[in-house]
């Protein structure tokens, strides 16, 4: 059995053994989702003091309207994290393919694309901005309050290296994107597209 001590390390010869304090203050703000199982990203977002979000073929899960959510058979309450009290800061991309990709009714696209078209945390990377590794896969960094950094690529990791990776990946697509005001531009276009 571990030795707990609060308030203090628990140490043998030097050595760190057992749990203290701020082990127990980070085991609390944690949520025990198994890392490959579906929740660990819903679980890892409600924590999240800071989100960054890229998808390459679907606008970002906390951004998804109902009906654009439904059509791709996505989770409709993802974006209750940003009506809580105190939200996270969010940044989002969102690759041009995913403005090309959609099948069926039109209509969810539309009305999803005026949705970005209004927000100011929406940045588009567009088709000109090229084939760069960074572009290929979604991702989705998370920061905390508690504890370190994790990114999710379809398994939530908190590992520096792929972390780091993330970041830089995401550091990209900030000097690739488009502003603000043209992404929001290009969405209001794209929609109007689609009458």
């Amino acid at each position: 059995m571990k030795d707990i001590r609060l308030g203090r390390l628990s140490q043998v010869d030097g050595v760190r053994r057992g749990i203290d304090l701020i082990d127990l203050v980070r085991l609390a703000h944690y949520d025990h989702a198994d890392p490959d199982g579906p929740e660990a990203l819903r679980a890892a977002e409600r924590r999240a003091t800071e989100i960054v979000s890229y998808d390459t073929l679907a606008v970002p899960a906390l951004l998804q309207t109902s009906a654009y959510a439904h059509g791709l058979g996505g989770d409709v309450d993802r974006q209750d994290v940003l009506r809580r009290h105190l939200p996270p800061t969010c940044e989002f991309f969102v690759h041009e393919a995913a403005l090309h990709t959609w099948a069926g009714d039109p209509e969810p696209l539309r009305t999803q694309l005026h949705r970005l078209a209004e927000r100011r945390d929406v940045r588009l990377v567009p088709f000109t901005a090229g084939n760069r590794p960074e572009f290929r896969n979604p991702f989705t960094l998370l920061d905390f309050a508690v504890g370190g950094p994790a990114v999710h690529t379809g398994t939530l990791t908190e590992r520096f290296d792929v972390v780091a990776r993330h970041q830089e990946a995401a550091d990209v697509l900030r000097r690739c994107a488009l502003t603000v005001d043209d992404s929001r531009d290009s969405f209001a276009t794209r929609a109007e597209c689609l009458r």
